[in-house]
């Protein structure tokens, strides 16, 4: 039977309370220096309309917390529009009708796929590793990872999100794009929630959102 130090508990515990998403790639237009989004439509791109209302939802209201002006793509586009493939002469049509409502960008968010990984618990390395300089110290106190029941597996969503310029002088010209892993939570909410503010650090990060 494995003891659990109080040490370990306490990390759990703060681990469960930490965001589970992170950035693992990303792209910035080499011409684009600083953006300054006034206003901006959220399209979050799947079928699932509670989970993309849920979703432009939540970044809308965090853009808006910076000052930033976000319409969410489920009240701003007609039903008919989501439900059949449009046009290149229809999309230019949009963006016409967006130049003239103000917006000045489009942040599109879709997820490309997901993935089963498989976690190795490794108490020893991660809590005491100054502790184990020689071979057979290391080896001994981390011999566990090699017990199929110190292995967890989770779900991680792979998602790539997308910032345009809708600039009357540029034809939707690819601001930002960058890719973001979720580990996949029970709760839709959490999930979304972490997504959020990985986005908007690195939006932050890369001078676009000012």
């Amino acid at each position: 039977m494995k003891t659990y130090y109080p040490s370990l508990i306490l990390l759990i515990i703060f681990l469960t309370g930490c965001s589970s998403s992170k950035l693992v790639k990303e792209y910035k237009n080499p011409e684009t220096y600083t953006f300054e989004v006034n206003k901006v439509l959220i399209i979050g791109m799947t079928a699932n309309i509670e989970v993309r209302r849920n979703f432009e939802k939540n970044v809308a209201d965090a853009l808006e917390h910076k000052n930033i002006i976000a319409a969410k793509s489920v009240d701003f586009f007609e039903k008919s529009f989501t439900n059949r493939k449009q046009t290149v002469e229809e999309l230019n049509t949009l963006e016409s009708l967006l130049l003239e409502a103000g917006f000045d960008a489009i942040l599109l968010t879709k997820v490309t796929g997901q993935q089963t990984r498989v976690s190795i618990v490794d108490f020893y390395s991660n809590l005491e590793s100054e502790k184990y300089k020689r071979f057979n110290d290391y080896y001994y106190g981390n011999q566990d990872s090699f017990l199929s029941e110190d292995q967890e597996e989770y779900v991680v969503y792979i998602t790539e999100t997308s910032l345009y310029c809708i600039c009357p002088e540029k034809e939707r010209e690819l601001l930002w794009q960058g890719n973001i892993e979720v580990t996949k939570s029970i709760s839709n909410k959490k999930n979304i929630n972490d997504f959020t503010k990985t986005l908007l650090k690195s939006l932050k990060d890369n001078d676009l959102l000012l």
